[in-house]
């Protein structure tokens, strides 16, 4: 009798065909938007990537409130995503001075010197993303 009672308990607790539920199969649900397609840098040069081997170095900045880059410029190109902005960049060398703000993306002046300004509150941070010939930095300072 004990036997018949532990087996009625177990067929109670233990789920059958019919009761047990199985997840339904999840679809792909990512969306992708394209933020930008050129081939040309902010002030309208063509991209200059390195030539043979190349690495990709990315990297973060933090420039705080009302803080400055130094003056630098870059041999190949770099790719710029605003984080968080808005970041002023005035090119040394032409004189033109461009506003950036929070999710812009844009390829960043190649050969010609130029400084970064975070005029908000908050500073900027940014993402770049470089193509460089294998332990080579895309920096150079004055």
């Amino acid at each position: 009798m004990k036997a018949i009672l532990a087996l009625v308990a177990a067929m109670a607790i233990a789920p059958t065909e019919s009761t047990a539920t199985s997840a339904p199969a999840r679809e792909p649900n990512a969306v992708s938007k394209e933020v930008i397609r050129t081939a040309m840098t902010v002030s309208g040069q063509l991209l200059r990537l390195p030539q043979g081997k190349a690495e990709m170095v990315a990297y973060t900045v933090e420039i705080p409130a009302d803080g400055l880059t130094t003056i630098h410029q870059h041999p190949w190109s770099r790719f710029v995503y605003v984080e968080r902005g808005p970041l002023t960049v005035t090119d040394q060398d032409t004189g033109q001075v461009q506003q950036f703000q929070t999710g812009q993306v844009f390829g960043e002046v190649v050969a010609q010197w130029h400084q970064g300004h975070a005029p908000g509150p908050r500073g900027a941070r940014l993402v770049v993303i470089d193509l460089v010939p294998p332990g080579v930095t895309n920096m150079k300072m004055r």
